[in-house]
């Protein structure tokens, strides 16, 4: 699965303080960050954006491989040679799912 970063319409969050979890608004006003509450009470969440560790995140993601090579031939080769086996319930697991129409 690939991830694209330069898709229109993602809004980056504001850069500043937020709240820690936990904290209560003394500590969060005194940290210099927001409660996590707005004036109506209604909990809220921010998250911090941090350009250099998105790029270095981004960078992980894009050396993996899209198809895990040595995986896919290894299953060919025991499909091939007929020492590929399949458990009972994994068959089972696998027609659950496509009756119930849920990934497992």
């Amino acid at each position: 699965m690939r991830v694209d970063y330069n898709r229109v319409g993602v809004d980056l969050p504001e850069p500043g303080p937020a709240a820690r979890a936990g904290q209560d608004g003394a500590a969060g006003a005194a940290a210099g960050a927001s409660t996590g509450v707005d004036a109506s009470g209604v909990d809220q969440a921010r998250f911090s954006y941090a350009p250099s560790r998105v790029e270095s995140l981004q960078a992980q993601v894009l050396a993996q491989p899209e198809i895990r090579d040595v995986r896919v031939r290894a299953l060919q080769l025991s499909i091939g040679d007929g020492t590929y086996t399949v458990g009972p319930q994994q068959i089972a697991d696998a027609i659950a799912s496509e009756v119930s129409g849920v990934a497992r």
